[in-house]
């Protein structure tokens, strides 16, 4: 359960690092999520301190190197997923 409650820390810090990227920032001000975009510092500082909670939660549970390496290993799928389903991957017209 743990485990489950870090995973979803993470998503939401890169979910709100994602929203107000330079090339995402102008479609969260159109989106439902234009809030973010009106405080990007206080998003950036929020979602930053969301990935180092997830990050102490798997330190606290397994010990510190194998916490941090482990943060790394369940993150990189899910950033890599994060990725393919927030851009739009759709073949360019000619």
């Amino acid at each position: 359960m743990i485990m489950l409650f870090s995973l979803i820390l993470i998503f939401l810090g890169m979910s709100g690092l994602y929203r107000i990227s330079e090339k995402q920032i102008k479609k969260t001000r159109l989106s439902k999520w234009s809030t973010l975009a009106i405080y990007p510092q206080t998003t950036r500082v929020v979602s930053l301190l969301l990935l180092i909670l997830a990050v102490y939660i798997f330190v606290q549970k397994e010990g510190f190197s194998i916490g941090f390496v482990s943060f790394w290993i369940f993150s990189t799928p899910l950033i890599f997923i994060f990725i393919l389903y927030m851009n739009e991957l759709k073949p360019d017209q000619k």
